[in-house]
């Protein structure tokens, strides 16, 4: 590929697709986490701006990066500062929405040294976690993911005596017919649930467009 300045491949955070740069290793952006990076003992050059970092998914904390070394992009390269293996930095994409972020396809650093990183932390992200992943596979649900939390999922509640109200649940099991997740938030009405309790739901047409939908029993 290509590259000039790798400046301009470089994306907010938010608006970057989790599914692009999921199980990848990128580039981030974020000035103000290097302290928290020097802190733990990864070494930092004054002209480090940014991680290169595995993007992968904790289930609980959502999409996240597990810093491989502090970095900074000059023109069409990536410069890498020496990595610290017996160091763990983990930074959420929840508390730093202003990040920028370069998507492994314009890394032009060699990063085939990193892949045990990879191996290892997918594996111990992913464990006992199957249907979960599966889920991650189902498109119809990502106009309902919440932002930077795929596995964290918008449930409409429905029921004939009740106002219909949203609620998150975590997904959790595949079932035949319906999903399974365990459930986020307090219901404000009496819909016979509680947070902590595992609901079901479905993907339906209504309305004109899908929603995931759990009907009261």
């Amino acid at each position: 590929m290509e590259q000039n300045n790798l400046e301009a491949f470089l994306v907010p955070l938010e608006k970057e697709n989790w599914r692009d740069i999921c199980n990848s290793i990128v580039y981030l952006r974020c000035p103000k986490m290097l302290e928290v990076v020097k802190k733990a003992g990864f070494e930092v050059d004054p002209r480090n701006d940014g991680v290169l970092a595995l993007c992968f998914i904790d289930h609980e904390q959502g999409l996240s990066f597990y810093v491989i070394a502090a970095a900074h992009i000059r023109a069409d390269n990536i410069f890498v500062s020496k990595e610290n293996p017996a160091s763990q930095v983990l930074l959420r994409a929840s508390s730093m929405q202003n990040a920028l972020c370069l998507k492994s396809d314009y890394i032009n650093a060699d990063v085939s040294r990193y892949e045990s990183y990879v191996t290892q932390i997918v594996r111990q992200y992913e464990y006992g976690l199957d249907d979960a992943i599966k889920m991650r596979g189902i498109t119809e649900l990502d106009d309902f993911r919440k932002p930077f939390f795929p596995d964290d999922v918008e449930v409409l509640l429905l029921s004939k005596e009740l106002e219909q109200e949203r609620v998150f649940v975590r997904l959790c099991k595949y079932g035949q017919g319906c999903l399974y997740g365990e459930l986020l938030d307090e219901p404000d009405q009496d819909f016979g649930i509680h947070k902590g309790q595992i609901i079901n739901f479905m993907v339906l047409q209504r309305e004109g467009g899908l929603s995931t939908v759990h009907l009261k029993k």
